[in-house]
């Protein structure tokens, strides 16, 4: 549902990618965006290695339908022959930017002038601050937490 509500369509690209990353973190399964593939077992591999080999490639069949299936129809077309979660990944990065230039200079820009409007909601403006800091760290922009304090 998380992932339905959060498609990705491009400009998205971060919001969607923290949201996917929650999906596969409650299923355990986040790790085969990290680890390598293991090797496919020799023929006199353990009963063990087998169930490991087995178990990943299960898991990356479904962490690659979670990404296809949390993505716009022309972006579904246009990975769709990509068969492996983290080059589906690298390829969205290089598209959209995860450590664009332009990307972390708006929400720096946008954490920087963001104000509390009279008479709305002291929550909503934390929780706006705080996804915006969020999505900074995202980019690889880590403040430490006095610094993240300090525009709220």
């Amino acid at each position: 549902m998380i992932l339905e509500k959060n498609q990705l369509t491009g400009p998205n690209y971060v919001d969607w990618l923290w949201n996917v990353r929650k999906v596969l973190n409650s299923e355990d399964i986040e790790y085969v965006l990290e680890a390598p593939m293991p090797a496919l077992p020799v023929e006199d591999a353990s009963i063990e290695d087998r169930a490991i080999y087995k178990k990943w490639v299960a898991d990356e069949k479904k962490v690659r339908s979670y990404l296809m299936a949390s993505m716009s129809n022309a972006l579904q077309v246009q990975h769709e022959s990509i068969r492996d979660s983290r080059e589906i990944l690298l390829h969205l990065r290089e598209l959209y930017g995860e450590t664009s230039r332009n990307a972390r200079f708006q929400l720096a820009a946008e954490l920087c002038v963001t104000k509390m409007a009279e008479g709305s909601s002291v929550n909503d403006h934390v929780l706006k601050m705080i996804n915006a800091i969020k999505c900074l760290a995202a980019l690889g922009i880590i403040q430490d937490a006095e610094l993240s304090q300090h525009p709220i």
